[in-house]
């Protein structure tokens, strides 16, 4: 038993240290907005670009990862869409948060646990396939706000590109990726640089996460919770699974493609609600749910992959 917790167990004591140290005012509430912002603009694409920059790729499994990831992101995207079509009595703002939480994920947490797990060769498989995924579930979220909320419906491809060309976890892969494909090195100081920065990315951000908790209403919001949720924990690592085993991958490389869609939604999300006209009552509400039964799945997926 102690194999699956003591990986985990670091993890969610970082989430449960932000929530308390937040909720006790032992440091001001302003610090945390200046802290996720760190993390998200500094610290992860510096772990990014050094994790992706630094190892061969071309002993790994890409092309199955690839498919298996953007895969099992366009089967969540589909499952949550369907599920809204058959039930439009729920309105434009609220299904974006359906959508944001059947289909994206917390990469601090999922690559945070990769590299517990797995050390550092599994953190390098995990970034390479949030590298995959980030792209694409950003343009989906992006165009599920124009679709649904802003725009009368129609795409704003100019915004939606320079959301995409901004994004800084994008541009952390573009960058570690494309060192990789080229065969260049970073110099050795500039390589240690982005390490030792790298290695605040996971302590920051997992606390930031559990700082940005808000209860809310819950009932309020309870079929986009449940529906998301169930997304999310359930049908997301099975197709996962299934997809990954289909294309060959097994060992380290299959639990870390399952590992990727076993985490709760992105705080991110949040913040996406906010600027683009969602609902975010009901997204705060789904991040925190989320989080709160990662505690009891996360242990379960990680037995079962075990």
């Amino acid at each position: 038993m102690t194999s699956i917790t003591d990986p985990l167990v670091p993890v969610l004591a970082l989430i449960l240290a932000g929530f308390i140290i937040q909720r006790t005012s032992f440091i001001p509430a302003t610090f945390w907005p200046s802290a996720e912002k760190l993390t998200y603009f500094f610290l992860m694409p510096a772990t990014l670009i050094h994790n992706l920059a630094g190892k061969e790729a071309g002993a790994m499994p890409w092309l199955q990862i690839l498919l298996t990831v953007e895969g099992a992101v366009l089967a969540s995207a589909l499952l949550v869409t369907l599920w809204w079509l058959a039930n439009r009595h729920m309105g434009g703002p609220a299904f974006t948060s359906l959508f944001q939480g059947g289909v994206r994920f917390n990469t601090f947490v999922a690559l945070a646990l990769a590299e517990n797990l797995f050390g550092r060769e599994g953190l390098f498989m995990a970034a390479l396939g949030a590298g995959f995924m980030i792209i694409l579930i950003n343009i989906l979220c992006v165009s599920a706000f124009s679709l649904t909320v802003s725009q009368g419906g129609r795409i704003d491809l100019k915004r939606l590109g320079g959301d995409l060309l901004r994004n800084p976890l994008i541009i952390g892969c573009v960058i570690g990726v494309g060192l990789n494909a080229s065969g260049l090195q970073l110099p050795v100081a500039i390589d240690g640089t982005l390490a030792l920065a790298g290695k605040a990315a996971f302590p920051v951000g997992l606390m930031a996460v559990g700082a940005a908790y808000r209860a809310g209403n819950l009932g309020l919001h309870w079929q986009p919770l449940v529906v998301s949720s169930s997304v999310q924990f359930l049908c997301k690592p099975l197709i996962a699974w299934g997809l990954a085993t289909w294309l060959g991958l097994s060992g380290m490389a299959l639990a870390v493609a399952v590992l990727l869609f076993s985490v709760p939604t992105a705080p991110s999300a949040y913040i996406l609600s906010r600027q683009m006209g969602g609902d975010h009552d009901s997204m705060s509400a789904i991040i925190t749910v989320q989080t709160c039964l990662s505690f009891i799945t996360l242990p379960l997926t990680i037995w079962l992959l075990r």
